[in-house]
């Protein structure tokens, strides 16, 4: 008996996992914005904020694993290329446009803002709540962004790049470059 009520309480956190993959799947599917191909795979504890007049694409063979955060919104626009893999905790927050080329391997614990706020300075420095810098996000074919890079706004890093942990990208990268270096960026050619 013990044994049983055992096995009955093990299956709870899969079902309730397998239920929040088929409401992810169902938001992605119902959505006029959204469009992708059958053979996506999303983890659980995926959450989605999508406006009504957002547009989401979706590769190929994209996979996205545990805890990743997808918010669009403002009329953004979010590309996924072919074989792109995100893994877990990854946060992406789209106002404008972020784009992930083909081939694309993003680690754990990496955000991407293609915003900030807005704020004036004079006469008195106020911040404003709901209003917005925004400049797209390109990341091209072939990119390895290792565990928690932040990705700033008006970026675009050249195909071929490998950007090493804990980076800060708020400059543009040039293709086939090795990024590394937590206080200051150092850049290597890759070949």
């Amino acid at each position: 008996m013990i044994n049983f009520i055992y096995k009955t309480l093990n299956l709870i956190p899969k079902t309730i996992a397998k239920i929040e993959k088929l409401y992810s799947y169902s938001i992605l599917n119902s959505h006029s914005g959204v469009k992708l191909h059958s053979d996506l795979k999303i983890g659980k504890a995926t959450t989605f904020e999508l406006d009504d007049n957002v547009q989401f694409e979706i590769g190929k063979n994209v996979i996205w694993r545990d805890h990743t955060a997808i918010r669009i919104r403002n009329g953004g626009h979010l590309i996924f290329g072919n074989n792109v893999d995100l893994s877990h905790y990854i946060s992406i927050n789209c106002l404008d446009k972020i784009e992930l080329g083909d081939d694309t391997c993003i680690a754990e614990g990496c955000k991407f803002y293609d915003h900030d706020h807005a704020f004036d300075t004079k006469p008195e420095y106020i911040w404003h709540k709901n209003k917005f810098n925004t400049a797209p996000i390109i990341i091209g074919k072939n990119v390895k962004i290792y565990s928690n890079v932040t990705v700033l706004k008006g970026v675009t890093i050249g195909d071929n790049c490998i950007i090493g942990a804990n980076c800060v990208i708020s400059r543009n990268v040039p293709p086939n470059s090795i990024i590394f270096g937590k206080h200051e960026l150092m850049r290597l050619p890759l070949i």
